[in-house]
């Protein structure tokens, strides 16, 4: 079913942090009327509502992430020292242009440090456009169905790395990575302050080819963390294998597709604080490549990863909220391309 993949990781994130896309990078949550719930929403899981036409909604976000391990082909999981961190400030800003209908864009940035070397990187930009297919209504039973179109624009650097940076000049994937998305969500009155909020979401993000020189950020593995724009550990392997010649890489990747599948909760202790929680999954299918690979792996088999994100909310209006929390691995398949990872994530939403 899922033919070639794209690397995340989720991710990563870096496709890292990514990614483009595991969180709800370009997504937030309109706020309910003031008798209502305050919700600012979870991490990850995206909102089955559009923002309405005339309103905007601005939720400045930052990850810092460490790689923790990796996971083998058999699912067991190895500790290493962090030797990978970054930080990566992303403010998706989402705008209701027509009814049931909105455009997203999250401009962002990143800081990664890796053995002594550290660098402040352009990244790949995120972008979107979103349409309502289903509205919920309260007493109905049916969700809120919410249709995504989205891309990245691959501004960051991927290739002619510089060996001696460790990874940490590293920027994007030098993709597109079109992706569909397909987003439902319900609301639910358990009595008095009490609600209880699911969303469900499924990204199914479509590679092309990709035209590589020198150190590249395929050339070893696609070590992909999280679901965000950019990779984590981006040059893997590679750089561990004495013979190869990275000046004489010269060819085409040919990336596999990524699948997500998210759930997100929330639950309002109060009127102003609320839990929240996600689980994701993401299945990177196998890379091809052709061209000279200077003497190192081109090549990456299928992966898989599984991750959770609870967090802790606090409202201060219907319109103003903050939302923090931990993000990370609990499983995964291939260290090629999952590393497992936390990432410490905060964030601030605005809705007007």
């Amino acid at each position: 079913m899922l033919n070639r993949l794209l690397p995340i990781l989720v991710c990563i994130p870096l496709l890292f942090p990514l990614s483009v896309h595991a969180r709800k990078a370009l997504e937030g949550t309109p706020k309910a009327e003031a008798k209502g719930p305050w919700f600012t929403g979870p991490l990850l899981t995206s909102s089955g509502h559009v923002i309405p036409m005339g309103h905007q909604y601005f939720e400045p976000t930052f990850y810092w992430t460490d790689i923790t391990g990796s996971y083998d082909n058999h699912w067991h999981y190895f500790k290493t020292p962090p030797s990978y961190r970054q930080f990566l400030s992303q403010t998706p800003l989402q705008f209701g242009i027509l009814p049931g209908m909105e455009i997203d864009i999250a401009p962002q940035f990143a800081y990664n440090n890796s053995g002594g070397e550290h660098m402040w990187r352009v990244v790949d930009q995120p972008f979107a456009i979103a349409f309502q297919l289903l509205m919920d209504k309260p007493r109905r039973w049916w969700p809120a169905i919410k249709l995504k179109f989205s891309a990245l624009i691959p501004l960051g650097k991927y290739d002619r790395l510089n060996t001696e940076k460790l990874g940490t000049d590293v920027g994007g994937f030098g993709s597109w990575a079109p992706t569909i998305s397909f987003i439902t969500g319900k609301m639910f009155h358990c009595g008095g302050v009490h609600y209880f909020s699911w969303r469900m979401g499924f990204n199914y993000t479509i590679t092309v080819p990709v035209h590589v020189r020198e150190l590249n950020i395929w050339g070893g593995s696609l070590s992909l963390p999280q679901a965000t724009p950019l990779p984590a550990n981006p040059l893997g392997p590679a750089l561990l294998t004495p013979s190869f010649d990275p000046l004489k890489i010269n060819g085409t990747v040919y990336p596999g597709c990524v699948f997500t599948a998210q759930q997100g909760f929330e639950f309002s202790l109060t009127h102003n604080w609320a839990l929240a929680l996600d689980l994701q999954y993401v299945h990177v299918n196998k890379s091809h490549f052709s061209g000279n690979n200077g003497g190192t792996v081109m090549t990456a088999p299928s992966a898989e990863q599984f991750s959770i994100a609870p967090a802790l909310e606090y409202n201060f209006s219907a319109n103003i909220g903050l939302i923090a929390g931990p993000w990370f691995t609990i499983a995964g398949r291939n260290n090629n391309q999952t590393n497992a990872f936390i990432s410490w994530v905060f964030a601030i939403s605005v809705y007007h």
